[in-house]
């Protein structure tokens, strides 16, 4: 499994709690195959985490669910772009963007 097989997975499945529980379990297998870039995981293994955490047991609109799946699939994309140039820096950097965009966001995960 790569980041960006589960990037296109994300993209590609139904905006709900689901494809949260997905992303989470996908990002955990990626820690522990891919340490060296386990912190990249680690963010977004807590982000969908908590979406969960947040909306399991409520109901959420679909136009919710479906903005919020745009939200982080951009987030994803972002450290995706660096995951593929293999330069630690390039991932630090977006890293750092991911971080900063959700600080000014709603915050809904």
């Amino acid at each position: 499994m790569t980041f960006s097989e589960v990037v296109k997975s994300f993209a590609s499945s139904l905006p709900g709690t689901d494809t949260y529980v997905k992303l989470r379990k996908s990002m955990q297998t990626l820690i522990h195959e891919d340490p060296k870039n386990a912190a990249a995981y680690f963010l977004f293994f807590g982000f969908s985490r908590t979406y969960v955490m947040l909306y399991e047991d409520q109901e959420v609109s679909p136009q919710f669910a479906e903005e919020n799946q745009q939200v982080m699939l951009s987030y994803l994309k972002i450290v995706e772009e660096a995951l593929n140039k293999h330069d630690d820096q390039s991932v630090y950097v977006a890293l750092n963007h991911v971080v900063n965009k959700y600080e000014n966001s709603k915050k809904v995960f």
